[in-house]
């Protein structure tokens, strides 16, 4: 390695070529990356959904999903199977193992489902790869006009935008289908003697086109058409339906009316009071975020600006977070350079200054390099794996520098203080280097989202801190040796020496007696550093939570309103709840004089009692007050609100729901009593402010059994209930195309024979005896069932979610209470039911489990690099006892800045370890030379320790200073960073003091143990630096 070196400093062409070589790769490989917002994944899904019409959805479970759910158990690889049973559909949902062949496991659910003997009928069934589409924008139309128009232009701008490369996944909801809908009155179909099936046949038969075959006419071929199949309600009109007595036609048009009209939409949205449609534009695995938002936002703008009988408004722009922490990054980075330039310009040369910078530049261009071939992209988690390594990048190069600089000013030339500088100190440096990478290695196998996640995160701080190694050994010595740095002739900076004589008083005047003081008392060091630890660990009282909660800027309130209500009615309150909404707004916005809600969106849907209303805010920075303060007053004012059920209001959270449960049990009357008992339990913990579940009965349904007329009359169930099914629900009977629109042709009862009970009573049921009221034939009862029948791995399962009261409200207290307190109790009285944790709560446990389990292997693998380094186990262990003290600093910093510790503080952790270690092992590297030397013990302990407090500084107060911008960022994006931030830098400021203060301390301790078994009074001689010599000579 030293000749390696020695050739790079001795013909630094090759440095700078190496140098180049990088900047000029990584640039090429920069350009080459795509932008996407969450790093790219393989869906590991897989959906059935079978489709079987007029079953409840205990009849789809029992008949459908159980038995595919007990096929899929013998399928390999399967991880999770969840599924949903609902009215008329059967939904499952297959969660695949962590690499397993997703087209194998696609081929063998499918044999799977062949094999299925079904109980009843299936109408359709569809099993496809679920695959992972991110939307990218979203954008809203209105417009004054009616629905044609909007339908008109929805068609010409889904067009448009999909003839653009790189945009192909559009989805738009809130726009209901074309139909033609024959509309018949009972009183003329009575009249003329008709019934529905009738009229079906004679549509049928008519609409329609046909070939014949061909004619060879002159020599010519002519091909036999008819062509009558029309998709205009006026053609259809003109079917004749039958031929009187009298030789008249009778029409279609004659009988019924023939109307242009919309189905039934699932989801109704509207903006401003007005109906909206939404247009979501998604990016695939091969396409760039960032070409797709710009252009759809210059598109939007055009569209406004060219069309006046719409408005188009930015609804969702999942760039702008990404932009944003690029721009955070961005700026981050160059303020860190130069606070890194200033502070090193301060104690150092300032040529040495900017080549020790340059590494920031040169690390992540090489990282650039190899992006592509891992592949990653440029996301929101490459962007804060950037922002997290940036603080300890220039460490290397510090302790490389500072030490060739001493070599120098030690009477060395400039070729050998170069030479040796670097070798003095990098074994150390290499071993320090290569435990933060084990650490960060460790994200390659995280479980869950983060394992989904994670690894790029792992590759862009390794492949960066690979990259620094390779600037700190063989171009950054170069660079110094022929620096003007190096130069004795030279008159030394002013404000270097003014700083290099204040950090020689801080350690001549300050640091040496502290430091002699603690060598001196070692009791009293370890009761000052124990007292620390114990005090901010066992009893500082600093809150945990899985994911903290982040500043955003978007607010949802959810309702739901009694099953069955009509849409028009879900909309009457979802408007009520809107000017309370609107009320508060108005409020704050007097008291604060600035903007607080931006805009805000109703949607009714899926279900027709189902409501929720977005509430778009501006930026955390510009507002002046926080997102839960606002949920807190917009709560106060709704109060309980007469005809709303289930109403929750909350925080956009982009890792899940903070309260998330699932109550699994194969005891339905269990489940069902235990999630009530649990959802009003869960609500009177403090902390927590209203609570919902997913189980929920649907609408009143009325029922039919047989009378004993129908019986005589030889009737069943299904020819009466085929004749109601006919009138209310109605017929397709056909697919109609118009341009590029499908259309559906129905046929049903007209509105006003539909509106009453009344009507469904007399309703007359056509048989070969005669007509009959329907209420002659049955009797009615009215019922309601559950809406939907939820099960997980073959146990039904109710999910229950919970609201913080507020943002100093922590899941983990809560979930902590759930569990110790409030579940085993509902366990004592209902003993078949589990408890499941889902949500953001969910991702922190798989993922904190997975740490628990992966963690043991990884730190195995630094004890032995540093064992490796040392080559001495009470060396090693030293290391390892001092880990755990930098909780205190990171604890520290939690509280000052009142934030809780989380997954994202954890980040920082990681981190931490790698500085401390490295800290360390160069430490005790330098005392282990001075031992090989020849020191005494004591000489060489303090030497050290003096010798080090340089550079030790200088890499603290770089990397604090470089987090503090960050720390101190009031943006949305910052938020996510922070407690990243704040454990490192703050955590760094401990590491410092036990690296300058118990280090030497431990060492010390270390010498007397060894004293004392061997029974010698030489401290020297039982030193295993002194000892190795031994050996060797």
């Amino acid at each position: 390695m030293k000749n390696i070196i020695s050739y790079f400093i001795k013909y630094p062409i090759t440095a700078n070529l190496l140098m180049f070589l990088i900047f000029a790769f990584g640039l090429v490989g920069l350009k080459s990356l795509r932008s996407t917002f969450f790093p790219e994944m393989s869906s590991r899904f897989i959906s059935v959904q079978a489709i079987s019409a007029g079953l409840s959805p205990l009849e789809i479970e029992e008949g459908i999903t159980k038995k595919i759910e007990y096929k899929l158990e013998s399928v390999s690889g399967v991880k999770d199977i969840t599924s949903s049973s609902l009215e008329n559909i059967s939904n499952i949902n297959i969660e695949m193992e962590r690499g397993a062949n997703m087209y194998v496991g696609l081929q063998n659910v499918n044999n799977a489902v062949d094999q299925v003997n079904f109980g009843v009928t299936i109408d359709e069934i569809f099993i496809r790869k679920r695959e992972f589409v991110m939307p990218t924008i979203s954008f809203s139309i209105h417009s004054d006009y009616d629905l044609d128009y909007l339908k008109t232009e929805i068609d010409r701008i889904e067009d448009e935008l999909k003839s653009v490369d790189g945009i192909s996944e559009i989805t738009i909801t809130g726009l209901p289908e074309k139909e033609i809908e024959i509309s018949i009155n009972e009183e003329k179909l009575l009249a003329y003697n008709l019934s529905i099936e009738e009229i079906n046949s004679a549509v049928l038969r008519n609409n329609i086109n046909l070939t014949a075959g061909k004619i060879e006419v002159n020599e010519s071929n002519y091909l036999l058409r008819s062509n009558n199949k029309s998709s205009f309600a006026k053609d259809i009109g003109n079917t004749i339906i039958r031929v009187n007595k009298n030789g008249s036609p009778l029409y279609l048009k004659d009988i019924a009316e023939i109307i242009d009209t919309w189905s039934d939409s699932s989801i109704e949205r509207y903006r401003d009071n007005k109906r909206s449609i939404n247009i979501v534009v998604s990016n695939t695995e091969t396409q760039d975020i960032l070409f797709i938002a710009d252009y759809v936002k210059d598109y939007v703008k055009k569209l406004n600006n060219n069309n006046n009988n719409i408005d188009a408004k930015i609804l969702f722009d999942a760039s702008n977070p990404l932009k944003e922490r690029i721009d955070l990054l961005s700026k981050n980075g160059i303020i860190g350079f130069l606070l890194v330039l200033l502070f090193l310009t301060m104690f150092l040369h300032p040529r040495v200054s900017f080549w020790v910078a340059l590494s920031i530049p040169i690390s992540f261009l090489g990282m650039f390099f190899l992006a592509p071939s891992a592949p990653i992209t440029i996301n929101m988690m490459t962007m804060y794996a950037m922002i997290l390594v940036i603080g300890i990048l220039v460490d290397d190069g510090i302790i490389i520098g500072e030490n060739i600089i001493r070599k120098f000013e030690g009477g060395l030339n400039r070729y050998d203080a170069a030479v040796e500088g670097t070798m003095e100190v990098f074994p150390a440096v290499f071993a320090g280097v290569s435990t933060t990478a084990v650490a960060f290695l460790s994200f390659f196998f995280f479980e869950g989202m983060m394992g989904e996640f994670g690894w790029q995160m792992g590759f862009v701080v390794i492949a960066t801190l690979f990259f620094s190694l390779i600037e700190g050994a063989f171009i950054l010595p170069a660079h110094i040796a022929y620096s003007k740095a190096l130069d004795k002739k030279q008159e030394k900076n002013k404000i270097s020496q003014y700083f290099n004589r204040l950090i020689n008083t801080l350690r001549d005047e300050y640091y040496r007696p502290i430091l002699s003081y603690f060598l001196k008392k070692i009791h009293i060091s370890y009761l000052f550093f124990i007292g620390l630890f114990c005090l901010f660990v066992f009893g500082s009282g600093v809150n945990f939570t899985f994911f903290p909660s982040i500043e955003l800027d978007d607010l949802y309130i959810e309702f739901k309103t009694k099953p069955g209500t009509t849409m028009e009615k879900t909309k009457m309150y979802a408007d009520q709840i809107l000017e309370i909404v609107n009320k508060v707004n108005q409020e704050l916005e007097d008291s604060l004089n600035t903007n607080v809600i931006d805009g805000t969106e109703i949607k009714i849907g899926p279900n027709s009692h189902q409501g929720n209303i977005d509430m778009f805010l501006t930026p955390p920075e510009n507002r002046g007050i926080k997102a839960y303060d606002i949920v807190e007053k917009i709560r106060s004012e709704i109060g309980d609100f007469p005809g709303v059920e289930n109403l929750i209001m909350g925080v956009g959270d982009p890792f899940g729901k903070p309260l998330a449960f699932a109550l699994l049990s194969n005891n339905t009357q269990e489940l069902e009593a235990a999630s009530e008992m649990f959802s009003k339990s869960l609500e009177s913990i403090d902390g927590v402010a209203a609570s919902s579940t997913d189980y929920e009965y649907g609408p009143n349904e009325i029922n039919f059994t047989l009378k004993s007329k129908a019986l005589s009359l030889g009737l069943t169930n299904y020819e009466i209930f085929y004749q109601v099914r006919q009138a209310f629900f109605g017929t397709q009977i056909q697919d109609l195309q118009t341009n590029q629109d499908e259309m559906k042709l129905w046929v049903r009862y007209d509105e006003e024979d539909q509106k009453s009970f009344t009507n469904l009573e007399n309703m007359k049921i056509k048989t070969e005896k005669g007509v009959f009221p329907l209420k002659e034939l049955v009797h009615f009862s009215i019922d309601n069932k559950i809406m939907s029948i939820n099960r997980k791995n073959g146990s039904k399962i109710i999910e229950i979610d919970g609201e913080l009261a507020s943002s100093k409200s922590y899941s983990s207290d809560i979930i902590a209470e759930v569990e110790s307190n409030l579940f085993p109790k509902i366990k004592e009285k209902f003993p078949s039911v589990r408890l499941e944790l889902s949500g953001s709560s969910d991702e922190g446990t798989v993922t904190a489990n997975s740490m628990k389990k992966i963690m043991p292997v990884f730190s195995l693998l630094i004890l032995c690099i540093v064992l490796v380094t040392f080559r001495s186990k009470a060396q090693t262990l030293i290391v390892f006892v001092l880990m755990p003290f930098t909780l205190v600093g990171v604890i520290f910093g939690h509280l000052l800045h009142g934030m809780p510790i989380s997954v994202l503080s954890g980040f920082g952790m990681v981190a931490l370890i790698g500085v401390l270690v490295n800290d360390a092992l160069v430490f005790i590297t330098a005392f282990n030379l001075r031992m090989r030397n020849g020191e005494k013990f004591l000489s060489a302990l303090e030497d050290t320790a003096l010798t080090r407090f340089r550079p030790i500084m200088l890499t603290t107060i770089t990397t604090v200073f470089g987090l503090l911008p960050l720390i101190f960022e009031k943006s949305m994006q910052a938020q996510f960073l922070i407690p990243m931030a704040i454990s490192l830098s703050y955590g760094i400021i401990m590491a410092t003091l036990l690296t300058l203060l118990l280090l030497p301390v431990m060492l010390l301790t270390i010498n007397n143990i060894r004293l004392f078994i061997a029974k010698t009074d030489n401290r020297e001689a039982v030193e295993p630096a002194v000892k190795e010599l031994k050996r060797q000579l």
